[in-house]
């Protein structure tokens, strides 16, 4: 995947974007929501992983 966007630029937004999802996950009282919200954001820190340069 080609990108003319800074790798710091993307990081910071994934880094931001999983904490707001396990935080969101943490006040959830629906136990289904929260187990869906931290699956994303697990699934959000793999494909993070998998694309560093």
């Amino acid at each position: 995947m080609e990108t003319t966007e800074p790798y710091g630029d993307r990081l910071a937004r994934t880094e931001w974007l999983i904490a707001e999802l396990r935080q969101r996950a943490d006040s959830c009282e629906d136990p289904n929501e929260r187990t869906n919200l931290h699956r994303s954001a697990d699934a959000l820190v793999r494909l993070a992983t998998s694309l560093r340069p």
